[in-house]
C-alpha cells in the first residue's frame, strides 16, 4: 500500500475516533420553555430595597452578574403550585418570619418539575431572592418535590446537570451549591448580609442530591466549597477594615465607588463577659481597660476569618488596635458589642472595623 493512502485512511481513523470521544463527552443542551412570572415595577423596587438594605448595594437597576448556581427544591408537591409561589412580586402573608426581612417575593430564574422539564421564570441576571447574602451573584434552580415524600427524581438530576453545563458555559461560573450549604460561605469575599441575625436553616436539596450532582459535573473546573466550621457551639466570623467618605451618594460612578464591603483582615479579638460602658476606662473611642472576666482571646486568619468554642452565655466581643480595644456596637442598655451563644449553635458575627470611616 502506498504510504500517501495509508497515511489518509489513518488520518480518517483519527477523524472517527475523535468523533466517538466527543460525540461521548459532549454536554447536553437543556431544553427550556419560558414561562415568565410577574416581573414588573413593583419587584424592580422591591429589589433595590433589599439590595440596598441587605447587601449596601445602590444599583439602578436589579441585576446581577452571575458566580455561582445554587440548587433547591420547593417543598411544593407541584408544578403548578410551585410556580404559583414564585409569580407575585410580594410575599404572601403566609411567610411572615421571612417578610420580616422584606416583603420581597422569593423567586428564581429556573424552575424543573419531576419529568425533567425545564422552565424560565426570568432572565438569568435579574436579581431574586432565594439565598441570604449571596442572592447578588446567585442563578437559583428550584426542583418541584422536597426530600419526603416528594424525593427529587433521576429526570430531575440530569435537568439539573444540563442546564448548569449551559450556564458555565455563558457565564464565569465558580460555584455550584446546595441551598443548604450557603452558611459556609458566610465571611467569604461575595457574601454581603448586613445582618448577621438573619439565617435560616434549610436541608435542600440535600447532601446526597448534591453528592451525585457533583460527580456528574466533575469534568468542570468549578472550585471547591468554603469548608464546613469544625465547632459546634460558639461564635465564629470574619473582620472587616473600612475607612474613607462611605457616606451614600444620589449618583455614583461605579468605578469610582468607595468600597462599602471594606477589606478583610487580620486581628486580635477578646472575648470578654457581657460588659458595659461603666465597666471600662475609655479613650476618645477606644477602651483602655475592660474589668469584666477575659474568657478568650483568638487571633483571625488573614482573611480576618476566626471561629472559637464557648459556653452557652452573654458575652462582649472587642478588637485589638493600636490605640486600645475598639468595638462600634452597643445596644439600648450600654453593654459593648453584645452575642449570645446558645446550645449547639455557632453564632455568626461579621465585625466593622471602621473607625477611619465617615459615614
Amino acid at each position: 500500500m502506498p504510504l500517501s493512502i495509508f497515511l489518509r485512511r489513518f488520518s480518517y481513523l483519527l477523524v472517527f475516533f475523535g468523533c466517538l470521544i466527543a460525540c461521548k463527552t459532549a454536554a447536553p443542551t437543556a431544553s427550556v420553555q419560558s414561562w415568565p412570572i410577574q416581573w414588573n415595577q413593583e419587584r424592580v423596587q422591591l429589589s433595590l430595597d433589599y439590595m440596598q438594605e441587605h447587601y449596601g448595594m445602590n444599583p439602578d437597576y436589579p441585576a446581577i452578574t452571575p458566580q455561582m448556581i445554587v440548587v433547591h427544591w420547593t417543598a411544593i408537591p407541584t408544578l403548578q403550585a410551585s410556580y404559583q409561589a414564585f409569580y407575585d412580586s410580594r410575599l404572601p402573608g403566609s411567610r411572615a418570619t421571612i417578610g420580616k426581612a422584606s416583603p420581597l417575593n422569593v423567586s428564581v430564574p429556573y424552575l424543573i418539575d419531576r419529568d425533567g422539564a425545564v422552565y424560565q421564570l426570568m432572565a438569568d441576571t435579574l436579581f431574586a431572592r432565594h439565598v441570604i447574602g449571596l442572592n447578588h451573584c446567585a442563578i437559583g434552580i428550584e426542583n418541584v418535590g422536597d426530600g419526603n415524600d416528594y424525593p427529587l427524581t433521576e429526570a430531575q438530576l440530569q435537568a439539573n446537570e444540563q442546564l448548569i453545563r449551559t450556564l458555565v458555559k455563558k457565564y464565569n461560573i465558580h460555584y455550584v451549591i446546595g441551598h443548604h450549604e450557603y452558611q459556609q460561605f458566610i465571611g467569604h469575599p461575595l457574601w454581603k448580609e448586613k445582618d448577621a441575625n438573619y439565617l435560616t436553616e434549610k436541608t435542600d436539596p440535600g447532601d446526597d442530591f448534591m453528592r451525585r450532582l457533583r460527580s456528574e459535573l466533575s469534568d468542570l473546573t468549578l472550585d471547591s466549597l468554603p469548608k464546613k466550621s469544625v465547632i459546634q457551639q460558639g461564635v465564629a466570623g470574619q473582620v472587616r477594615w473600612y475607612e474613607g467618605n462611605l457616606m451614600p451618594t444620589i449618583t455614583e460612578d461605579t468605578a469610582a465607588a468607595p468600597d462599602r464591603q471594606g477589606e478583610p483582615v487580620q486581628r486580635t479579638l477578646y472575648i470578654h463577659k457581657l460588659t458595659h460602658r461603666d465597666q471600662t476606662v475609655q479613650k476618645g473611642r477606644f477602651f483602655q481597660a475592660v474589668q469584666t472576666e477575659l474568657v478568650a482571646k483568638i487571633t483571625t486568619d488573614s482573611l480576618g476569618k476566626f471561629e472559637l468554642s464557648l459556653p452557652v452565655g452573654q458575652y462582649s466581643l472587642l478588637v485589638e488596635e493600636t490605640e486600645g480595644l475598639f468595638a462600634n456596637q452597643f445596644n439600648s442598655e450600654g453593654h459593648i458589642a453584645p452575642f449570645s451563644v446558645e446550645s449547639n449553635r455557632v453564632t455568626q458575627l461579621n465585625i466593622r472595623v471602621d473607625y477611619r470611616a465617615t459615614y
